[in-house]
């Protein structure tokens, strides 16, 4: 799938958290997760990605954010009960 749409799953997922996403160089992206409501911004770099994704990559960028996101800042994900997904 083209990058354009892997980031619009990336945007729903995360909803209601606001995403935005920088394509640094062709392999790595940034992402910034912005809580308006409780004035907190995180940002995610150096996320490995490609122009062209597959749905499993794009699996993978999520886990990726959300195993970030919860060292640093957990009760992000307690707050808004963003999509749980069980790992195997």
């Amino acid at each position: 799938m083209r990058f354009l749409d892997a980031m619009a799953l990336l945007y729903n997922y995360f909803t209601p958290i606001v995403v935005r996403v920088s394509l640094d160089t062709p392999s790595s992206m940034s992402v910034t997760l912005d809580e308006p409501d409780y004035s907190m911004v995180i940002h995610v770099n150096d996320i490995p990605c490609k122009t062209s994704l597959t749905p499993m990559e794009v699996f993978e960028i999520i886990q990726l954010i959300e195993d970030r996101v919860r060292s640093e800042a957990p009760e992000v994900f307690d707050r808004h009960r963003v999509h749980k997904m069980l790992r195997q």
